[in-house]
């Protein structure tokens, strides 16, 4: 093999990384952000089994290795490619919704460092509490700006809406989950929860109303026969994800504010003992009512997926390959 033939060989290779590189997607978050979640559920399931905490943590493990690699791959993507970045997050909805799992998937991250790392020292719920405030700019920037993206620079009309705009709000809902989690859990003192706790309402205000008025835009498509092609009907799992968060989130802060964290901070007729029961309540109970909303969608899509494969039992064939599905 002489000299021209390694030199082809070796262009070649290049080619292939660049062109691999060019093609990632945005989508691989969506993995760290399934394993991250598995990790919470797998921790506080009711029905334990000796080794359980076990698994959990290796989800958890593999959440945190995940992410940072992919950052590191995507950030590479940037560098190497920006023009074409900016163009599949201008052009690509889901290129540019599947953003948010970033955020989701670091939530998921502090609450298991929560959850599992207190025993260790308090310092670790301050870790925690770092994180939530730095999480805090990312799920802001992806709740304001990726719905602002959709509207300004994607392709108009309602029937262009799926269900992958809900994906920012739950970036956001999930903060605010997370930062329940952390007060109610992470041993913070008042003065370090009650900003956690009013600045997780503000993102549910932030994001929860959006949701609804985007459920009323997806009725209206749903309504005009619009509905997912066979091949994406799994996406309508999507929907009862913002009232779900929000349900939990509601719950978690309402708990918090009952628990304490009002009453001994006491600075105003707002956060105080007068204040807490009544404000702790009426956050558990809207966080029923949401519940009750996440349970409405949850149920819709799953007999739309199953009207689809009973009609069709080749649907599921047909799902669109890709990480979504």
């Amino acid at each position: 093999m002489d000299g021209k033939d390694v030199d082809s060989q070796d262009s070649q290779r290049v080619a292939a990384w660049r062109v691999a590189l060019k093609n990632f997607s945005s989508q691989w978050f969506l993995i760290p952000q399934g394993t991250g979640i598995l990790a919470v559920i797998l921790h506080n399931l009711h029905y334990e089994f000796h080794g359980l905490d076990h698994i959990s943590q290796i989800f958890w493990v593999i959440t945190i290795a995940t992410l940072a690699s992919l950052l590191v791959i995507y950030l590479l993507r940037v560098v190497f490619f920006p023009r074409h970045v900016a163009h599949e997050i201008s052009q690509n909805s889901m290129e540019t919704a599947c953003l948010s799992s970033i955020g989701i998937a670091f939530t998921t991250i502090y609450i298991m460092i929560v959850l599992n790392l207190l025993p260790w020292g308090r310092g670790w719920g301050m870790a925690a509490y770092v994180m939530y405030w730095v999480n805090v700019v990312m799920a802001a920037t992806a709740c304001i700006g990726i719905p602002y993206v959709f509207t300004k620079l994607e392709r108009p009309g309602i029937d262009e809406i799926s269900p992958t705009v809900f994906l920012p709000l739950i970036a956001a809902l999930t903060l605010a989950a997370g930062g329940g989690v952390a007060c109610q859990y992470g041993q913070l003192g008042a003065n370090l929860q009650v900003p956690v706790i009013i600045l997780s309402y503000l993102f549910i205000g932030m994001a929860l109303p959006l949701s609804v008025a985007f459920d009323g835009m997806f009725l209206v498509r749903l309504f005009d026969k619009a509905v997912p092609r066979q091949q994406k009907v799994y996406q309508l799992m999507i929907v009862c994800g913002p009232p779900g968060q929000a349900s939990f989130a509601l719950q978690m802060l309402g708990t918090c504010v009952k628990s304490g964290a009002f009453a001994t901070y006491d600075t105003s007729s707002f956060i105080g003992p007068s204040s807490a029961s009544a404000i702790g309540t009426t956050s558990q109970v809207l966080g029923l009512v949401y519940w009750g909303y996440a349970t409405f969608w949850w149920a819709f899509a799953s007999i739309a997926v199953l009207h689809d494969t009973i009609s069709s039992p080749k649907t599921v064939l047909r799902w669109d390959q890709s990480l979504t599905a």
